[in-house]
């Protein structure tokens, strides 16, 4: 029996239009409880819906940990999730600090070992047409790896990109992300991989551009929002925010910031 899903003791606010954040902001993620264990595991790769799924899952009530988290925190130790790579045995309960529900990377990576932490957690496995998101990923998130964070990019910016580099292009694509062919291959192995190893009564798949707020709020025991599912993080957003976050600027309004009450 999944255990009952407790309303966040946060607010939710988003950048204003101009990406300055409201005075009562602050520059950074910031939260007053620390909330683990997760009761929602993402095993999802980028660019399959996670950013989305990310805005939806707070409306909903939960405090969600996403790559943006990482990106925008310095705190956030983005080294961690590159020592669990390395088969080290670290305490998911400091990685996922402050936070009830993960989704994108680096959280996808290590869906079986969270599963096997937090028993009671469900699995929801955000996916999409291959090609499109073949297509979607080599233009957005590939680019980090063909550019590397500039020099006077901020500290935290370049130690998650040296884990995702580890973890993610030479880890799940194994240094060959621009064979399309092979690549798009792992994308289909991982979608049914995920099917083989989590039970059916745990896990959600979840197809993005089909699915929407019934799927999701039957499977989490939630009300169904009054409002269009969240439609963010295009390619041409993504470069915009990518530009921002590693000349250490504030990101643009389409990621939602959860601060304390």
């Amino acid at each position: 029996m999944h255990a009952q899903i407790k309303p966040s003791p946060h607010r939710s606010i988003g950048w204003s239009h101009d990406g300055v954040l409201p005075p009562n902001g602050c520059a950074y993620l910031s939260w007053k409880f620390n909330m683990a264990p997760l009761e929602v595991i993402g095993s999802g790769w980028s660019r399959t819906g996670t950013a989305a799924m990310r805005e939806a899952l707070i409306d909903l009530g939960y405090d969600v940990h996403h790559m943006i988290v990482i990106m925008t925190d310095p705190t956030n130790d983005a080294a961690l999730f590159e020592r669990a790579y390395d088969g080290e045995d670290v305490d998911w309960d400091v990685a996922y600090k402050n936070f009830n529900a993960a989704v994108d990377y680096p959280t996808c990576g290590f869906y079986k070992e969270l599963m096997q932490k937090y028993p009671n957690a469900k699995v929801l496995h955000t996916t999409r047409d291959p090609e499109q998101w073949y297509e979607s990923a080599k233009k957005t998130i590939y680019t980090f790896e063909q550019e590397k964070p500039p020099a006077e990019a901020p500290e935290h910016v370049k130690v998650a990109a040296k884990m995702i580099s580890k973890n993610v292009w030479y880890g799940d694509f194994q240094g060959n992300f621009e064979d399309k062919e092979a690549t798009i291959k792992l994308f289909k192995e991982h979608d049914e991989e995920v099917k083989r190893t989590v039970p059916a009564d745990r896990l959600l798949v979840f197809e993005t551009g089909v699915d929407g707020w019934e799927k999701l709020c039957t499977f989490l025991g939630k009300d169904i929002p009054n409002k269009p599912w969240p439609h963010i993080n295009t390619t041409k957003e993504f470069l915009v925010a990518k530009e921002k976050i590693t000349s250490g600027k504030t990101p643009p309004n389409q990621f939602t910031i959860q601060h304390t009450t």
